[in-house]
């Protein structure tokens, strides 16, 4: 039997044996497969991304139907997907449906659950309703239901898609409807109507009256009217349409948040009726004003078009010769055009400069998923010259609100601070973009985005990671955060936005993308871009300190899950079609357009003079400085409301109002009521935060103009005159930063904008603010900043903060001496002996790093120690305290395990032990274990105590008394491996003998993984008999008997040396002693024994012989997963050995392919030679690894009695070698924690001898690994 042990089996030892009391057969479960038939994705132009991400593809349906009688079609879809409806020669209607999903963990539910997703068609009143049906919808049952459909809705899954495409003879009427996807019509001839929720239309060659609604997206085509009203509307997008022939009806065409651009006939007629927000209107065709009805009469008139839109509205010339697929135009209909300064920026976050009005502002971002518009508002200013790409953005923010500030360094993570995250994409046709993150004190981050995926856990802001499970975030997505951009930023924080200005170097982003496809006309200066901003603030006003989030962008990403991942691949349509990327739009970079382009234009001023009036504190040419608008500047209208907006923002004054009066041969003569439209008079009211939109580039896109001369003379010249009411300000001619330590004063001033000049009292307190929340968003709790100004010197005084009292709870046996010295933090009173002259500064990174040391010294240092359980500082009567919650060990610490063998000496054999650790005298352990075994009817037992001392070093002495049955082989077989052989099929494969005595031992542990130790024993050797022959398979054969020994005393003294440097490392119990042993997962390092025995002689007993034995395992991996292992093992005696104590080879461990211990003698040695291959994974929302092994291997080996000379004659030794080669596999499931790998390895192995034959290979099953 085998000995006592406190790892007696593993779990999957339990299961078998449970299973055979049960007597019941063990099924085999297939797992999933996760890359089946059908799991590629459909390809696109970007084959290298859309490869990566993996999809599920279910298998298409297919359907026909009969023409005959039907007129119209009818499909509403409420799963996400895409509609496609193609005209066709023939008289049936054929209707595909395809299904996709991603990839998750239930691979084969969903799988199952998209084969059971078909569609049926009835046809009622000339009508075919098409109708897509899901397991487990009520109205009709499915063909093939599917089982496990409540577990599938169980499970959180947003992935499936659907297409279907229909084709169908032309002449037939559709009404369709897509929730969230894509619709597609192509040359069908009737009335159309089509409505989506989030996704496009697209229009190709098709004839009717069209009624298309779409929430969130953009129409676009090629069509032809016929008689009949046709609306058109997108509630968040743009509308681009070719209108092919001359035939006009009316059309109502609306497009929020967008623009509509029309390309019409040269002769086509229409009554147009235009409204555009911003007042840009282009009209490209011959036309008129009637001034008695307001319409612009195209060609003398025709029916009537209700154009209305966010954006510009262009009529345009189409030409007959123009190819109807021509991919420039649907690019043209839907970019954003950039227009080119002259002037390049300061870069400094002060967008008020004349050159910002030259940019193109871009429409008001909206919430992820596009369905309403965020409670902070965000405006974004574009323009380009040869050298850059200009990016400007005022970042508004609600009252007593800040912006989160805790990043200042180059490629830090900007993304967990407030930020603005910018994504381009010089060349559309490469999959390659760029992702910069910028915060409002200006430190960036930039990378270069080579594959698009997923959300990342690294780039989750930190308090979202906190609500995110890392394991199950897998993601393709991979960038290059070495790239530099070389940007150059400039950033500004007021009262009630912030403000960036960014200068992208174009060499930097065209460079290293720049391909043929990019100097295509298709794609010709255009560019990919978005961008998106993270709102996290701080509310200043709430009692308890709170921070929120909000998410915005451009363009809509339509995730609501992960709104803060802007990298998501999806399917562009449209001009793009085919593109796999993250969502972006598309901007042009034109030249400013010529003003005959202009229909309707706005009427511009020269300014002659500006005249200031009611200051008396601040100097007047110090306002003239900060003014955008300056003498001898051409303006419009509603830019004289924005001068008064930039002016009011500075916190100079209370109040301002302008009054114009236009210049007339010298003389000045107030306009007032006879004032040109759009100029502001002093009653009228200034606009508010939410118009400010509407201050730039209306209706023309020069902004402030320069002219010529000649110009000059027809433009009417004004005089502006400015009455400001001054607000209390403070003059400040030196600012000087005083008390900090851990940021340099020069970067204090420049990150929160400290200049010296006229400074209104809530920009002061603005800045004292934005210190004091940086400082406490960087950990440091306790600083406070004040400022104050003596004798034109603003001083900002900075405590960052000390800890003034250090508490300790829960300890009782180690002293607060002990605990502070530990700790080692000096606090600025009164702790211990600390001296509050070089009290540190507390912060939060001080104080996990003192924690984290001061753990490591109690747990070295310390037999008290057990952890710390928690730690917090806290302000507490004018105090700065730290409170730390310390565990100690308990006095006592059972533990217990049950026993559970079978062999054919006792039969089953149960019991159970224990351990009792206690700290009475330091630290002590009490064991001990009892068992029976049933046939035999003996009793065995092992009980003893150990006492440590030290902790660092650990030196151990201990004695125990037992009876026990024990193996005559010191390889020992895995206890499992050898119960479970006896129990199913009756195998013998070792001799028992019985122990019964004492052992005493030290044991010297210079490390957690190496000891030595000494031990002396002394115990009597007993046979025992066989009592049973009872085994699962084979009931009726007689088992051999078990082997004589040589019976009688043994005293020995032994050394043992054992050391271990694996990477994966594994240990088991035998005889209440700490082994080393084999694990699953090892691939490098180093374990070995070496040990020295002496029996008899001057100790007495039975026995006289001195013994030495080594074992050395070398674990070396070669590449990837491939690895080279080598055991060598070598057993010497001086003398002949007791029977029980003979070395043996042969079997599953020793010898693979020879029968058990098939050779005997009292000297060994051993070399097992391995070539490994290993793969391991930790599958989604498990708290384990998972891992398969494949492996070759050679073993070989000889045994001599002690009086042969093996060495004598190296080819009689070469003879005497005992050799096996085989192959083997393995499954190993490791938890994270503190159980072992539980394995199962199958091995077939075969003697290299003179009966050496494939046919009859010796086939071995084990629970652990071999060495």
């Amino acid at each position: 039997m085998l000995p006592i042990s406190r790892a007696i089996f593993s779990y999957s030892y339990l299961f078998s044996l449970f299973m055979l009391a049960l007597n019941l057969p063990v099924q085999h479960i297939h797992a999933a497969d996760h890359e089946g038939e059908g799991s590629t994705s459909p390809s696109t132009v970007n084959n290298s991304t859309r490869e990566a991400q993996t999809l599920i593809v279910g298998t298409p349906t297919t359907k026909t139907f009969s023409f005959t009688d039907v007129y119209q079609i009818e499909l509403s879809l409420n799963i996400p997907g895409n509609i496609e409806l193609i005209a066709t020669e023939g008289d049936v209607i054929t209707v595909t449906l395809e299904k996709y999903a991603r990839e998750t963990t239930n691979t084969k539910l969903i799988r199952d659950y998209l084969d059971n997703i078909t569609f049926t068609g009835t046809q009622s009143n000339e009508t075919l309703q098409l109708r897509i049906q899901r397991p487990g919808d009520p109205p009709e049952a499915q063909s093939n239901p599917l089982p496990k459909t409540e577990a599938l809705q169980a499970v959180p899954y947003d992935g499936l898609h659907l297409k279907c495409t229909i084709k169908t003879p032309a002449d037939v009427a559709v009404k369709l409807h897509a929730k969230t996807g894509d619709i597609h019509l192509q040359r069908i001839r009737g009335k159309i109507e089509a409505s989506t929720g989030t996704g496009n239309v697209h229009l190709e060659e098709t004839v009717g009256t069209y009624n298309i609604r779409v929430t969130k997206g953009n129409i676009d085509g090629k069509i032809l009217l016929t008689h009949g009203q046709n609306k058109l509307e997108t509630q968040n997008g743009s509308i681009g349409l070719v209108i092919l022939d001359t035939v006009a009806s009316p059309m109502d065409i609306t497009a929020q948040g967008g623009s509509i651009r029309l390309r019409l006939p040269e002769n086509y007629t229409a009554d147009v009726e235009v409204e555009s927000e911003k007042r840009r209107i282009v009209v490209n065709l011959p036309a008129h004003l009637d001034e008695e009805t307001g319409l612009t009469l195209i060609n003398e008139g025709g029916p009537l078009f209700r154009l209305k839109a966010t954006d510009t509205i262009s009529l345009l010339p189409s030409s007959a010769d123009t190819p109807t697929d021509t991919e420039t135009d649907l690019i043209v209909d839907f970019a954003q055009p950039i227009p080119h300064v002259a002037k390049a920026p300061i870069i400094d976050g002060n967008l008020s400069e004349i050159a910002w009005q030259a940019a193109a502002l871009l429409s008001p971002f909206q919430n992820p998923d596009g369905t309403d518009v965020p409670s902070n508002s965000t405006e974004t200013f574009l323009m380009w010259d040869a050298e850059n790409f200009y990016v400007g953005v005022k970042a508004y923010m609600s009252d007593a609100f800040l912006p989160y500030i805790s990043q200042t360094q180059q490629d830090s993570p900007i993304w967990g601070d407030e930020c603005i995250e910018i994504l381009i994409d010089p060349n559309p046709k490469t999959d390659i973009y760029y992702h910069l993150v910028i915060n409002p004190i200006g430190a960036s981050f930039d990378q270069r985005v080579n594959t698009p995926g997923e959300p990342s856990f690294q780039f989750a802001p930190h308090d979202v990671q906190v609500t995110l499970n890392r394991k199950t975030m897998k993601t393709v997505f991979d960038a290059d955060s070495t790239w530099n951009s070389n940007a150059k930023v400039g950033s500004q924080i007021n009262a009630a936005f912030w403000s960036l200005e960014v200068a992208l170097p174009r060499k930097m982003l065209e460079s290293s993308t720049k391909t043929d496809a990019q100097s295509t006309p298709a794609f010709e200066n255009k560019w990919l871009f978005n961008i998106h901003r993270k709102m996290h603030s701080s509310n200043m006003k709430s009692l308890i300190p709170a921070t929120s989030r909000e998410y915005s962008y451009w363009l809509p990403i339509y995730d609501t899950v992960y709104p803060w991942w802007p990298h998501s691949p999806q399917e562009y349509t449209g001009p793009l079609s085919g593109r796999y990327g993250p969502a972006m739009g598309i901007l042009q970079f034109v030249t400013t357009p010529s003003t005959s382009e202009d229909f309707v234009s706005e009427e511009k001023f020269r300014v002659e003079a500006i005249e200031i009036k009611g200051n008396t504190t601040i100097p007047t040419e110090v306002i003239q400085r900060h003014l955008p608008i300056q003498p001898e500047d051409v303006i419009t209208g509603p830019q004289l409301s924005w001068l008064i907006t930039e002016l009011r923002e500075h916190g100079w004054f209370q109040d301002v109002r302008l009054e114009t009066k236009q210049v007339d041969g010298g003389s000045e003569e107030s306009i007032g009521t006879q004032k040109p439209e759009g100029l502001v008079s002093p009653d009228t009211a200034l606009p508010t935060t939410d118009n400010r939109k509407d201050f730039r580039r209306q209706g023309s896109p020069h902004g402030l103009h320069t002219v010529d001369s000649s110009e000059t003379r027809t433009i009417p010249s004004i005089s502006l005159h400015i009455r400001v009411t001054e607000a209390r300000v403070l003059f400040a001619q030196q600012i000087k930063i005083a008390g900090n330590k851990s940021f340099p004063s020069q970067f204090i001033k420049e990150w929160f904008q400290l200049e010296s000049g006229y400074l209104a009292p809530t920009v002061l307190r603005l800045k004292q603010q934005l210190i004091a929340d940086f400082y406490s968003n960087r950990g440091y709790e306790f600083a406070t900043v004040t400022h104050q100004s003596v004798n034109d010197v603003l001083e900002f005084s900075i405590d960052e903060g000390t800890l003034h009292e250090i508490r300790f709870t829960g300890n009782s046996r180690i002293s607060r001496a002990e605990l502070l010295s530990a700790l080692d933090l000096k606090t600025a009173a009164g702790d211990g002996e600390q001296d509050s002259q070089v009290s540190d500064i507390y912060y939060h990174a001080l104080g996990q790093s003192k924690i984290n040391r001061m753990r490591k010294e109690l747990s070295e240092n310390s037999e008290h120690f057990k952890s710390i359980r928690n730690w917090h500082v806290q302000r507490e009567g004018g105090k700065n305290v730290m409170i730390v919650d310390i565990e100690e060990q308990p006095f006592a610490r059972p533990g217990g395990f049950p026993i559970l063998q079978f062999n054919r000496v006792h039969g089953l054999m149960l019991g159970a032990g224990g351990t009792l650790s206690t700290h009475l005298t330091g630290k002590e352990e009490v064991f001990g274990s009892i068992s029976r075994g049933f046939s035999s009817k003996t009793w065995n037992y092992h009980a003893g105590i150990e006492k440590s001392f030290f902790k660092r070093k650990l030196l151990r002495f201990g004695g125990s008394f037992y009876k026990l049955t024990d193996v005559s082989s010191n390889l020992y077989l895995h206890q499992g491996d050898a119960t479970l052989s006896a129990t199913y099929d009756g195998s013998a494969l070792q001799d028992y003998y019985q122990r019964q005595g004492s052992q005493g031992w030290i044991t010297y542990a210079p490390s957690e993984w190496s000891y030595f130790r000494l031990e002396f024993t002394g115990e009597r050797h007993d046979n025992l008999s066989k009592s049973t022959d009872w085994s699962y398979l084979n009931r009726n054969l007689i088992k051999r008997g078990n082997s004589r020994i040589k019976r009688g005393q043994l005293r020995s003294l032994s050394l043992v040396y054992a050391f271990d440097t694996r990477d994966h490392r594994a240990t088991t119990i035998r005889h209440f002693h700490t082994l080393f042993s084999a694990n699953e997962r090892t691939r490098r390092g180093w374990r070995g024994q070496f040990a020295v025995e002496i029996a008899g002689h001057g100790f007495g007993g039975d026995y006289d012989f001195n013994f030495y034995r080594f074992e050395v395992a070398r674990y070396t991996p070669l590449s990837g997963p491939h690895h080279l292992n080598v055991r060598i093992a070598g057993d010497f005696a001086a003398a002949a050995l007791p029977r029980q104590r003979l070395l043996h080879l042969g079997g599953g461990n020793t010898l693979r392919g020879h029968d058990s211990n098939l050779f005997a003698g009292d000297n060994r040695l051993l070399l097992n030679l391995e070539y490994r291959l290993i793969q391991e994974t930790i599958p989604s929302g498990q708290d384990a690894v998972f891992g398969w092994t494949l492996s070759c291997f050679l073993d070989t080996g000889s045994v001599w009695w002690h009086d042969d000379a093996p060495f004598s004659d190296l080819e009689n030794f070469m003879t005497r070698l005992k050799t096996s080669i085989g192959v083997g596999c393995s499954v190993f499931i490791d938890p994270f924690g503190n159980p072992p790998p539980w394995s199962l390895a199958l091995e077939v192995a075969e003697p290299l001898d003179a009966s050496f034959s494939l046919r009859n290979p010796s086939i071995i099953l084990r629970l652990d690994r071999m060495f």
